[in-house]
């Protein structure tokens, strides 16, 4: 670890008696607009931080989309994009004679002429348990399928988590220069190799739960940086998230941290925040009261709820700071 502060160090001193070096060369006569200009340019996020965060974004969708149809498909549903129609059928599951045998017709339209005369000559108690193998074979047809395409998917992962990597090390000289403090880049550093030995769990939750935590020391390079909106608002958003996933495992001595952390985030970012984003800041307030309650009462559902919200009204205050 001392190595690397060295290095850091060492790093920082020549890039910028390199950038010393190159002004002292120049006239002041030959190009002050250009100096100007190239100063402003310098103030805004460099594009390799951008891509970076792109990046981030692009992973936490694609595993959150995964994660949502895991849990659908665990609850025996069926997306419609499959060709569905499983809540349905669940829903008609037990209920024997002629209802059984109409609803088998419509769900086997291309089963075979023999299987239709079997089902006939079946009693209606017989009937309804073979429906519900057939509906139970499909169903555990869906889910090896969707494994397979879940199992490609992470494949591609992490090859974008691999990217990820190439990305930083772009940053990383720049963030130097601008003298980034060197926990940040150590705490993000570590954050993203934990990311990389997550990724090959194949597990969506898990893999969640790291790719968010990359989105606490981001915001510490955007503040080095000139902003449209406050880099606080994305360690909110890493806030939110991290209640609203840990609630999934009802995993309330972790949450407790998360909300405190939440709670301080929100007292830091508010004076940052322009006047005209007041009806906003007391939507967020009475939210994230509701959502403390909430915590305290143990109510899962009421904390997604909640969070939702929170997270929607970020994204409201991010459009209203463009304006």
């Amino acid at each position: 670890m001392n190595k690397r502060r060295i290095l850091y160090k060492a790093i920082a001193i020549l890039l910028i008696i390199a950038s010393l070096g190159g002004l002292a060369s120049c006239t002041p006569q030959l190009k002050p607009s250009p100096e100007a200009s190239n100063e402003d340019e310098e103030k805004e996020p460099p594009k390799e931080l951008e891509e970076l965060k792109k990046s981030i974004e692009d992973i936490e969708k694609a595993l959150m989309s995964m994660h949502e149809e895991k849990k659908r498909a665990k609850q025996g549903i069926i997306s419609s994009q499959s060709g569905g129609g499983q809540g349905q059928q669940g829903q008609q599951q037990g209920q024997g004679g002629q209802q059984g045998q109409q609803s088998q017709q419509q769900g086997q339209q291309q089963g075979s002429m023999g299987q239709e005369q079997i089902q006939i000559q079946m009693k209606p108690e017989e009937l309804a348990e073979y429906q519900k193998q057939q509906e139970k074979a499909k169903l555990q047809e869906e889910l090896a399928k969707k494994d397979k395409e879940t199992l490609e998917k992470f494949e591609s992962l992490k090859k974008d988590v691999l990217g990820l990597h190439e990305k930083w090390n772009s940053f990383e000289p720049k963030a130097v220069v601008a003298l980034a403090p060197q926990k940040s880049m150590e705490d993000f550093e570590n954050a993203l190799n934990n990311l990389t030995d997550t990724i090959q769990s194949k597990d969506e939750y898990i893999n969640l739960l790291s790719v968010n935590s990359l989105y606490k020391t981001l915001p510490d390079f955007y503040e080095l940086y000139k902003t449209k909106e406050p880099p606080d608002l994305d360690r909110l958003r890493y806030g939110i998230k991290k209640v609203k996933l840990v609630a999934e495992k009802d995993d309330y001595n972790s949450m407790k941290p998360a909300l405190e952390y939440l709670i301080n985030v929100w007292s830091v970012a508010k004076p940052k925040l322009k006047k005209s984003s007041s009806e906003l800041m007391n939507k967020f307030e009475f939210a994230l009261n509701d959502l403390k309650k909430s915590i305290e009462d143990k109510n899962k559902t009421i904390i997604d709820a909640k969070s939702e919200v929170l997270l929607k009204i970020i994204d409201e205050m991010v459009q209203s700071l463009k304006k």
